[in-house]
């Protein structure tokens, strides 16, 4: 894509599609990988107030928006705020997953089955998802979508080692596998000019290294109304550097041994981790990055290189597209060695 065109990103209103792209100022686009919603600020040329012979788009909450790139939509999404100084907010429709509290009880039932229902439940249509094996038994009793979905999901990490994104697009909720292929971002700064690999040049680098995450023992416990302690697992050697940091997940009782103790181990792999980010304060725009795809970095002197998990990033539109992303190491190794000891 970004080698085709020059970014023309243009705000649409309403369904009409009115295009309000004079009227905008400064906008960013934040898509975070833990975050179900993708949110959007600008600022409007806005003096309604003082001047009643001002022109503006005359947004209000519950408004509908698009940006589009070229034809493609890059965002949809609804208004949420508007300032009197002309400050705006909007977020996609995923927002809505957020908000409303839904009553609802899975018994042995299928990941996918229980995702369908929860969402009949909450009125949400069902997009494409993965295959997702687990079997899920539990009661959420006034949770948001969003938190019954988060819980569902970790359960399906927990077994399958896989992680997942989670989004609404098209009008309903779609689960997919985080993607394993690299990709190498372009942008093209002019019509007369080539594109190229926007990680060539970097704005500043920062980042930290952290323990705050790491969990090196796990115990599982059993669902419904007894609360015994069905396995344990555990890393002598990360305990021994870094203190027990211990971890406690609730199986819903229908699992056989076989599952419990691979459970233990992919909970072991996850969590016992140093959480190492780094953050690249800018570099050119590119639409295709969006949080969880891999973004491979040309080699560089600055310590982010090679294929990296974009966890966060914010795109700034305008003359020129720049953006900023969160990598993390897909590749980065045990907190201490995966000598890990596993009792069921």
């Amino acid at each position: 894509m970004g080698t085709a065109y020059v970014d023309d990103h243009r705000f649409l209103l309403g369904e009409a599609g009115t295009d309000i792209t004079p009227w905008v100022g400064g906008p960013e686009l934040r898509d975070e990988l833990e975050a179900l919603s993708v949110e959007l600020t600008f600022t409007v040329m806005r003096n309604d107030l003082y001047d009643r012979y001002m022109t503006w788009p005359g947004l209000r909450p519950g408004d509908k928006l698009r940006v589009v790139n070229h034809g493609r939509e890059i965002f949809s999404g609804v208004v949420l705020t508007v300032g009197l100084d002309g400050s705006v907010t909007a977020n996609d429709l995923g927002w809505y997953l957020t908000k409303s509290q839904i009553v609802f009880q899975a018994s042995n039932a299928a990941a996918e089955d229980a995702i369908r229902r929860m969402c009949a439940r909450a009125g949400i249509p069902v997009g494409p998802l993965p295959g997702l094996p687990p079997r899920i038994s539990d009661v959420w009793t006034g949770d948001t979508p969003e938190a019954i979905l988060q819980d569902i999901l970790e359960i399906c990490s927990a077994e399958t080692g896989k992680q997942y994104k989670r989004r609404v697009k098209n009008g309903a909720l779609q689960v997919t596998e985080l993607p394993g292929t690299p990709i190498t971002a372009y942008h093209k700064p002019a019509d007369n000019l080539a594109a190229f690999d926007v990680t060539i040049a970097k704005g500043t680098v920062t980042g930290s290294d952290s323990m705050e995450e790491l969990y090196n023992s796990i115990v599982l416990t059993a669902g419904g109304q007894e609360a015994g302690i069905l396995g344990r697992g555990w890393n002598q050697a990360s305990r021994d550097q870094y203190g027990l940091l211990q971890l406690s997940e609730r199986l819903s009782g229908d699992e056989n041994s076989a599952q419990a103790r691979q459970r233990i181990r992919t909970l072991l792999d996850q969590h016992d981790r140093l959480t190492i980010e780094r953050q690249v304060g800018e570099l050119w725009g590119a639409d295709e990055v969006e949080s969880g795809v891999l973004l491979r970095f040309a080699p560089n002197q600055f310590g982010v290189t090679g294929d990296q998990r974009v966890v966060s990033v914010t795109h700034r539109y305008g003359s020129p597209h720049l953006m900023s992303v969160t990598v993390q190491d897909p590749n980065q190794g045990r907190a201490a060695g995966a000598g890990d000891t596993v009792e069921v």
